[in-house]
């Protein structure tokens, strides 16, 4: 189904874009790092930048979408490779939380992407996707790596009309 395509593609962009972040209780340094490094994540991904996006994913980085599947890193980049990029898309990551331990780190954040596609007979339709997950990072040394993204709630739109609707098992 094109939809399923559709979501599947968008899907990637979960982990792999953020236009804006703000957090909330998290100080201004830990904050600071963390907006650093997804902006990293967001420019890696615009590229196609195999290397930059390995070097911000956790060596044993897995995501987790709203079915449950798992990917690894070496996946979800080729899964990236094989999306056309979308000139019309924006995004906007907000995270809700910092949950910070001693060396690692929790956020649960809201991602909504935007996009305009046009249908075969012209008509060109407004799609938004609107995602909430939990990221996992860690910081084995100067730098946080991306560990774990669980998406855990994913809603799809077409022209304001909501069209698709999951929870995480």
């Amino acid at each position: 189904m094109r939809h399923d395509r559709l979501l599947r593609n968008l899907g990637l962009f979960l982990v792999l874009s953020v236009a804006c972040v703000s957090a909330g209780a998290a100080d201004d340094s830990l904050r600071a790092a963390l907006q650093s490094r997804y902006a990293d994540l967001k420019a890696a991904s615009a590229a196609r930048d195999a290397a930059a996006l390995s070097a911000i994913f956790a060596p044993d980085f897995v995501s987790v979408d709203v079915s449950g599947q798992s990917k690894v890193a070496s996946q979800v980049i080729a899964d990236l490779n094989a999306v056309k990029p979308d000139p019309n898309k924006t995004s906007e990551t907000t995270l809700i939380s910092i949950t910070p331990a001693a060396d690692s780190l929790t956020v649960k954040q809201r991602y909504d992407m935007k996009t305009v596609k046009t249908a075969a007979d012209g008509t060109q339709h407004n799609m938004e996707l609107v995602a909430l997950s939990t990221d996992s990072w860690i910081k084995p040394a100067d730098v946080w790596l991306i560990r774990r993204t669980v998406t855990n709630e994913l809603s799809f739109f077409n022209d304001g009309q909501l069209v698709m609707h999951k929870l995480k098992p």
